[in-house]
């Protein structure tokens, strides 16, 4: 038995590992389950969870013991889905929302420190990632995907209670109070991307080094990288071609988040809406279509595309210059030719492959 088993071995090492190579570089993140590739193939847990499938992957050269590692990942995931999330059950963030105005709300730690890095980021971005934006979503039907454009005295309405300088944070005492009634705190825009961070924590505590943990591809954080490679490698989604990307983007110990309009978003004579409102006009933002960001954590890219989209082009490659930490790949909104252009700030090519540097959105005639 242990001859033949040999000899399978060499056949495989010599004459497979090309096969191998190829397969791995080009399929990789696609669909991780579909080659078994020895030491070149994942491992993938998946889960439901903060309103999307959550997934844990690593390699399959791990020792056993991983997938315990891993579904430990998957529960950290769990318990942040049910801390924050104020669409189902009785969340703590919920009942936050419900009391904070009328006294200060202890709360747990890992709620005041999700506030607290969205306040830090509302002062970053000059005021255009603001999780107190909810009255506008409201306003113009997103939370209940039944978008229509309310009328100015309604924006307007719903912007006196919009602003992070309403939400008062006490640091010994651990508690948050809303200085104005109306107030309500929406988590979407950073919650993933903050439980990512932490069930990152929880990976390593547990010894799970080499890692990717994706959110639904909006929202992915990598530790270290296949031995194969030297990063791990996802797809930036192409809004007008989902058969053709436009990008690879290669992430080591980053986190990687993409904003768009695309899934949420209506047409009022003649022109789209989407769900993603600048808090300070009380307006959809227009400024691109889609923004992919590269940063040291999932929170800080998931807070950062938001606010990149809102603020639009020309303001987020300045904020890039004074932050070379922060990677930006940006699919511009079509110009009068229908033709939308890809741009790109600190990323270089061992960061991403741009796969399509425009995009033809119309027909010209």
């Amino acid at each position: 038995m242990r001859g033949p088993a040999r000899n399978r071995r060499a056949f495989f090492q010599s004459g497979m590992d090309p096969f191998w190579n190829r397969i791995s570089g080009a399929m990789d993140l696609k669909e991780p389950l579909a080659f078994l590739g020895f030491d070149r193939s994942y491992v993938k847990l998946r889960r439901e969870a903060m309103a999307t499938d959550v997934e844990v992957l690593y390699c399959n050269y791990e020792k056993m013991e991983m997938r315990r590692a891993a579904s430990k990942v998957l529960s950290e995931i769990d318990y942040y889905d049910s801390l924050l999330n104020i669409w189902k059950g009785e969340s703590e963030f919920k009942k936050l929302n419900q009391q904070a105005a009328k006294a200060p709300v202890q709360v747990r730690e890992e709620i005041f420190a999700l506030v607290k890095l969205a306040k830090e980021y509302h002062a970053k971005t000059g005021g255009a990632f603001d999780i107190t934006a909810t009255p506008l979503v409201r306003c113009w039907g997103f939370f209940q995907r039944e978008g229509r454009v309310p009328s100015r005295e309604k924006i307007d309405q719903a912007l006196s209670c919009v602003g992070m300088d309403y939400v008062e944070l006490d640091e010994e005492k651990r508690t948050i109070y809303f200085r104005k009634e109306g107030v309500e705190l929406t988590p979407a825009s950073l919650g993933k991307g903050y439980a990512l961070d932490r069930a990152m924590e929880a990976a390593h505590e547990n010894k799970l080094k080499t890692v990717l943990i994706n959110g639904g591809f909006s929202s992915v954080l990598a530790s270290g990288a296949p031995k194969w490679r030297d990063s791990w490698q996802i797809d930036v989604r192409n809004p007008y071609n989902h058969e053709a990307p436009l990008a690879h983007v290669r992430l080591r110990n980053q986190g990687f988040s993409s904003s768009g309009s695309e899934l949420q978003q209506f047409e009022y004579e003649g022109k789209t809406y989407g769900h993603i409102i600048d808090p300070r006009t009380g307006w959809p933002a227009g400024h691109m279509v889609n923004v992919n960001v590269i940063a040291p954590t999932a929170a800080e890219a998931e807070a950062l595309s938001t606010a990149f989209y809102v603020m639009g082009v020309e303001k987020t490659l300045k904020y890039c210059e004074n932050h070379r930490d922060i990677g930006v790949l940006m699919l511009c909104s079509p110009d009068e030719k229908g033709r939308a252009e890809v741009k790109t700030a600190n990323l270089n090519q061992d960061g991403v492959e741009v796969l399509i540097p425009s995009c033809q959105t119309r027909r010209v005639t």
